[in-house]
């Protein structure tokens, strides 16, 4: 039996947590995949997404990841119980995730700016925007693709991605 995602994989990401020593995967067949690293054999499918996946993370503790894609929900999933908690709504096409390092927080790469959710809240509690200054009315909006936690907490963007301040 092929345990393998049958379309192109996007993302892939270890767990921190060495007592529980796994990887988690996603692709554009719309799963994420739990990988047992003792074995190399699957160990959970997470279904419930409607579009291809572009990013997974994996929280600081290993007890969580987060998927995204193209139909712009977050599903948060319990890696030690195998099992969906729930959605956030993104608004948009998910393009990367990542958990904060010290807080309680997931950040999504969502089109033109980063969501910032409180995961005990399940609410947003920042949506960063770059203001797009333009004579013209086709302008599009820049797009975030990537992002990452500083070690210290802090929320930092590289000038080429959303812009300069």
């Amino acid at each position: 039996q092929d345990e393998s995602h049958s379309e192109w994989v996007s993302c892939v990401r270890f767990s921190p947590n060495s007592s529980n020593p796994i990887i988690v995967s996603c692709g554009w067949d719309k799963l994420v995949k739990v990988w047992n690293l003792a074995n190399c054999k699957l160990k959970t499918n997470h279904i419930g997404h409607t579009g291809y996946l572009n990013t997974v993370t994996v929280s600081p503790d290993g007890s969580l990841c987060a998927s995204g894609g193209k139909d712009g929900q977050a599903m948060l999933w319990d890696l030690n119980e195998g099992k969906h908690l729930y959605t956030l709504d993104g608004g948009d096409v998910i393009n990367a995730l990542c958990f904060s390092p010290n807080r309680y927080w997931l950040c999504a790469a969502t089109g033109p700016s980063i969501k910032i959710w409180d995961l005990e809240g399940k609410i947003i509690v920042d949506e960063l925007k770059q203001e797009v200054i333009s004579t013209s009315s086709k302008a599009e909006p820049p797009q975030c693709t990537s992002l990452a936690w500083s070690a210290d907490g802090q929320v930092r963007e590289h000038p080429g991605t959303l812009g300069t301040h």
